[in-house]
């Protein structure tokens, strides 16, 4: 059940300074860093960064349960897009809702399944959250770090949910890895996975077609959708700029639809973001 926190609406003066120091911020990284999201840059941010850090610190020991694991313990206020409102909420609060909102909106696209694979899955945190809601039977990530292959591992392993959640590895550039030959059938979905491979969309996206899944949610950042003529909009594309994140999954998605190779059966803009420059633009196809 989605949670419904209570929340403060961000003022013009909340939004004015966090989007001239979002700018900023993107403007310096485009000046003196030049980020190209290489392999080595993302292996380095991810499986030797973030998930490396998440399997050292093994956080979800001192956790009661799974929830307080995933919601944290952090009540400082941020500003997050919550219902496609910008407002001021407690980060735990923000995340408390996630849960329940991401399951709410996956059952929403990927109707009647049951079992979804996530690409791109890293420890889990995304496939944990829907295991809280029962209506998912079996839930399968796959990446290609394995420090967040076998962080996932490992925590499914304490909170006994290995009957429900797996993982394993994918190379999703790799159009001969013999693991997505799991996807024919199932109903697949991304969330800020194609995002880091900003040079090899159309092959993995071609890699996806040829596996056959039944359904494909990627939810993704994107410029398709925004307006440049808002502040966020614009800061947001700033951002994905410096950051190097793709840019093309989105009209290529509309390019194959108009070939007849795909179905488009959803095209939306996410409500909710934990942040204010990374909107997620949702797209729901099928191989034809």
């Amino acid at each position: 059940m989605k949670f419904e926190p209570d929340v403060t609406p961000a003022s013009r003066l909340d939004l004015s300074r966090a989007y001239t120091i979002d700018l900023a911020r993107s403007l310096r990284r485009l000046a003196f860093k030049n980020v190209r999201r290489t392999h080595d840059v993302v292996d380095s941010e991810y499986n030797s960064g973030e998930w490396d850090r998440v399997l050292n610190q093994r956080a979800w020991i001192g956790a009661a349960t799974l929830e307080e694991f995933l919601v944290g313990q952090n009540t400082a206020p941020r500003l997050a897009k919550v219902d496609g409102r910008i407002v001021r909420i407690p980060t735990r609060d923000y995340y408390r809702y996630r849960i329940g909102v991401l399951s709410e909106l996956i059952k929403r696209c990927s109707s009647p399944a049951t079992s979804l694979i996530e690409l791109g899955a890293g420890y889990g945190y995304n496939l944990f959250s829907l295991s809280l809601d029962p209506h998912w039977s079996k839930l399968r990530g796959y990446d290609i770090a394995p420090n967040g292959i076998e962080a996932g591992q490992q925590i499914a392993s304490h909170f006994q949910l290995g009957d429900r959640v797996s993982f394993d590895r994918i190379d999703l550039t790799d159009a001969g890895d013999p693991h997505f030959s799991e996807l024919a059938g199932g109903t697949v979905f991304t969330y800020f996975c194609i995002e880091q491979i900003p040079y090899a969309v159309e092959a993995v996206i071609e890699n996806i077609i040829r596996a056959r899944p039944a359904r494909v949610v990627n939810i993704e950042p994107g410029v398709d959708m925004l307006n440049l003529s808002q502040p966020r909009d614009l800061a947001s594309r700033v951002y994905i700029r410096s950051m190097d994140y793709q840019t093309r999954l989105f009209k290529l998605l509309d390019t194959l639809d108009a070939q007849g190779r795909i179905r488009i059966l959803a095209r939306e803009r996410m409500g909710f973001a934990p942040t204010l420059h990374n909107d997620g633009l949702l797209y729901a196809w099928e191989p034809r």
